[in-house]
């Protein structure tokens, strides 16, 4: 007859420390039946895990209670950890992957663990820590870790108010996995994790988790870490804190450090540049008031990523309010002359309406620059003046069909008169 050992005697204590004859009575049965030894030493850890989420769901970590202490009228989201260990025990595994890398809510390793209903991160002796509700779960992203040498994929998982853009405590889940097979496979046996996770993912949600396409956006900039392959991230700036953008199919994410943001095409309001210069731009993104009415800027762009960018934000309809009025004082006149190498669009299509386009002077180092047959320039002024006005005339009303089409509802109406006509010789 074998003899419980103490590891399982210290579990079982630590469940049932106000029960020692039951305590008794388990550890007698797991002697004359050491096989049950495995499903006790379970049970007293489901035990163990419920008894400290309840602690956790009555008091709470310090941290959090100040942020609910501090709240000034909004609603602050916590989830329940007892009913996530209940979900996650009633309901079989269909996943269980040791040492996956945490990055939000916590920076660790953590086995992570998917059921129909849930998904958690437990630590060491099953351990719970932390995890979502299936249910809950609006957006989920696989998308390459950048600028790295071995390949990486970052799965982000955001949950109703943890879109990091409203005002709420409650964090999304960060987890990275890599090419490398998981602990415990067979050598050789060829585990594509990435894609391993990808299905579960799917079997359990009520939505399918997104990856990039070169379809729906692909950086213009050339991958210099793997440099046969295509990027999707784009580099930018949120304040001082360097990070990602990621065009994705119905959301934009910028991460990959907190804060983690995940703009739902729903959530934006509007996009619009600023701050251009020859080399970088930023992308300032609004927010509707459901997700908190908030401007969030990006900024140091390269400006090579520009077209993709404004094609990916047009082909979703995603509002350009980069002419919005109160937007035009905040981008200089020579910022953008500096970026376009010459006068910008605007300038261009008023100075035509206004008939001043300096390249339709007379000069004489002008293309178009031709004189008569006899080497003078002057012309029968009585057939050219209605030649002359009529020509004008077309010209300015082909620059305004122009300009129209360039500046939509910005354009100012702009009154020209016969008075601008050209004068004869």
């Amino acid at each position: 007859m074998s003899t419980p050992n103490s590891n399982s005697t210290s579990t079982l204590e630590e469940a049932f420390p106000d029960a020692p004859l039951l305590c008794k009575e388990i550890l007698d049965h797991v002697s004359k039946n050491p096989q049950s030894l495995d499903l006790f030493n379970r049970i007293s850890r489901y035990v163990i895990n419920i008894k400290q989420a309840s602690i956790d769901d009555r008091d709470g970590p310090a941290t959090k209670r100040r942020k609910l202490d501090s709240s000034t009228g909004s609603q602050i989201e916590v989830v329940s950890k007892s009913t996530l260990v209940a979900e996650l025990s009633s309901h079989p595994a269909s996943l269980r992957v040791p040492d996956i890398s945490f990055s939000i809510p916590q920076r660790k390793k953590f086995t992570l663990v998917l059921t129909a209903a849930a998904l958690g991160a437990f630590g060491p002796n099953d351990t719970f820590e932390f995890g979502v509700h299936l249910s809950e779960v609006d957006y989920v992203a696989c998308v390459p870790v950048p600028e790295k040498t071995a390949r990486q994929w970052n799965f982000a998982i955001f949950v109703k108010n943890s879109h990091g853009i409203s005002d709420t405590a409650t964090d999304p889940l960060l987890f990275t996995v890599t090419d490398t097979p998981p602990k415990g496979s067979a050598p050789g046996e060829g585990i594509d994790m990435k894609q391993t996770i990808i299905a579960a993912l799917n079997r359990s949600l009520p939505i399918t988790v997104v990856e990039p396409s070169p379809e729906v956006f692909r950086s213009l900039a050339a991958n210099s870490y793997r440099k046969n392959e295509v990027s999707y991230h784009v580099k930018s700036h949120l304040g001082t804190k360097e990070g990602f953008l990621f065009f994705l199919e119905n959301a934009i994410i910028w991460g990959f450090k907190k804060p983690l943001f995940c703009f739902l095409f729903d959530s934006i309001e509007s996009s619009s540049y600023s701050s251009i210069t020859q080399r970088t731009f930023s992308l300032t993104i609004k927010t509707t008031a459901e997700f908190g009415d908030r401007e969030i800027e990006f900024s140091m762009i390269d400006q090579a990523e520009h077209p993709a960018i404004d094609d990916f934000l047009r082909r979703n309809q995603l509002k350009d309010a980069s002419m919005a009025e109160a937007r035009r004082a905040k981008i200089p006149s020579s910022l953008v002359k500096e970026n376009t190498g010459q006068k910008s669009e605007l300038q261009a299509a008023e100075n035509e309406i206004a008939g001043i386009d300096q390249h339709d002077s007379d000069d004489e180092d002008d293309d178009d620059y031709e004189e008569n047959s006899e080497g003078s320039d002057h012309s029968n002024t009585s057939d050219s003046d209605d030649s002359d006005a009529e020509l004008n005339t077309n010209q300015r009303a082909s620059s305004r069909n122009l300009a129209e089409e360039e500046l939509g509802s910005e354009l100012e109406d702009v009154d020209i008169t016969d008075d601008e006509e050209l004068e004869s010789n």
